[in-house]
């Protein structure tokens, strides 16, 4: 296993297994709620203590009936059965199969006073996210294998983010970082992909925004699902960007998407009809074009007696579409810790850059810079060089005076309509099979091979709009994400 991986699966080793501070009893997993709200919910094990590896059995069962309660409605109804359902199927591991990720989103977004005494304890979802990353772990350790689907990568990059984990920060990898350079083919994994993005706090380059808005424009060329999550996408973006270009371009393809729901109240199944919901939650603008009270009433018809929706992974979504809190809230919260990719945003009328305030930009004087390229992740090359250029020139242009200077900072790049992208420095091609890239940084002094710089470093726009200042220090990585 890879050296990176081993803090990881030794602080696992701790937390399962002497972590006496984790050991709770049967006692501790009742899950209680109050009369006013629904009838009390116990869950129960076999055992008088909860051992993830035991090997009797520990699957955890509930009994309960859930009228409707006195101070809810039906739909109240609708997600306890649902909420009681979907911890009843937690695993022996404590996740849920290949939904745990979904799960465990829906779990941390649906927190309120009606609902508390029927979601998993602090310790039980503490266990639940250590399978998670072992999950995450497992599949990157075997990505040549079986590489990551971008769907399923993004699935755990907003679980991780539900959680106030930054995914950019996964145990020494990127997930977004990798989710950026996987740009998906097809428009629905792209949108959930920037959707992920976007949550984690990240950086949406230019090109990503157009084609979100290329799109939307279109709407009525693209399925429900497409639709919905690259209008769940666009509102994340408007929380960034704040720009009201954005928003007014978000009106005809919700409306579009409002005018999809069919006569029985859904958007053609539970999933579509649960995905449209989460995407028409925030357009307050467009009720007289959609029935909301028909597709609550379209997805409760489809609930199952016993309070699922089909599956886990269907039954969270569920729950997300007929809470106060969809996906698009795990950008709002309050996770304690600032964002400063806020510092740079793209003004998206014309898509014209706004970065950060450089002075004078008339201001002609030279400034001096560094320039550094590393090679491989255990960094076996190392060349730096200091080059004098205007202020404000742009980092391709130093690109092109360091490969001017020296042959070792050639470099080879594709042009898109919104600027180069590099794929080979020092005569080595990025390896999408292999995970293998060139990442920019810009840093506050000359980057040092014993102490490499954080994901968090990393340039937040391409080398055309990357403009120098004074004392800036560049470094072009060549490794392994």
């Amino acid at each position: 296993m890879a050296p990176s991986y081993l803090p990881l699966i030794v602080s696992l080793l701790f937390f399962f297994y002497f972590g006496s501070a984790f050991s709770y009893s049967q006692q501790d997993l009742q899950l209680q709620t109050a009369p006013s709200v629904a009838p009390k919910a116990t869950l129960t094990t076999s055992e008088s203590s909860v051992t993830p590896n035991s090997t009797s059995s520990n699957i955890v069962t509930i009994s309960s009936s859930f009228p409707v309660s006195s101070s809810g409605s039906e739909y109240e109804s609708s997600v306890q059965r649902a909420l009681v359902w979907l911890v009843s199927q937690r695993e022996n591991d404590w996740g849920w199969r290949n939904d745990t990720p979904k799960v465990i989103t829906a779990l941390q977004l649906v927190q309120n006073d009606d609902l508390r005494g029927l979601l998993p304890g602090h310790v039980e979802m503490q266990l639940s996210a250590k399978q998670m990353e072992v999950e995450i772990v497992v599949l990157l350790w075997r990505h040549h294998e079986v590489p990551i689907t971008p769907p399923k990568l993004s699935q755990y990059a907003l679980a991780l983010s539900a959680l106030c984990q930054d995914p950019r920060q996964f145990h020494g990898h990127d997930l977004i970082g990798t989710l950026q350079h996987h740009e998906a083919v097809h428009d629905l994994d792209f949108a959930y992909a920037s959707l992920a993005v976007c949550s984690a706090k990240a950086h949406l380059r230019k090109k990503q925004i157009r084609r979100l808005l290329d799109i939307a424009r279109s709407a009525n060329g693209h399925n429900i699902d497409t639709l919905a999550m690259t209008i769940l996408a666009l509102r994340c973006v408007v929380k960034d960007h704040r720009h009201r270009s954005i928003q007014n371009s978000l009106r005809n393809p919700s409306i579009t998407l409002a005018k999809k729901q069919q006569i029985d109240g859904g958007f053609e199944n539970l999933y579509n009809t649960a995905l449209s919901m989460l995407a028409l939650h925030d357009a307050h603008d467009i009720g007289t074009f959609w029935n909301k009270t028909a597709a609550i009433n379209y997805i409760e018809s489809k609930q199952d007696p016993d309070g699922a929706f089909t599956d886990p992974g269907l039954t969270a979504e569920v729950i997300l579409a007929l809470s106060s809190k969809g996906l698009g809230a795990i950008k709002s919260l309050d996770c304690g810790r600032s964002d400063t990719d806020y510092e740079n945003h793209v003004d998206l009328e014309g898509l014209t850059k706004s970065l950060q305030n450089h002075g004078n930009d008339s201001d002609p004087r030279n400034v001096t810079i560094t320039y550094t390229l590393w090679v491989g992740t255990n960094i076996t090359e190392n060349y730096t060089l200091a080059i004098t250029a205007p202020r404000n020139s742009s980092f391709y242009t130093i690109m092109q005076m360091a490969m001017e200077a020296d042959p070792k900072f050639s470099f080879e790049a594709s042009e898109w309509p919104n600027g180069h992208y590099v794929h080979t420095l020092a005569g080595y091609q990025e390896e999408p099979m292999g995970y293998h890239y060139w990442l920019l940084y810009r840093l506050p002094e000359i980057p040092d091979p014993l102490a490499p710089p954080a994901n968090n470093m990393v340039a937040p726009v391409g080398v055309d709009d990357l403009l120098i200042e004074e004392g800036d220090h560049y470094l072009f990585w060549y490794k392994k994400l």
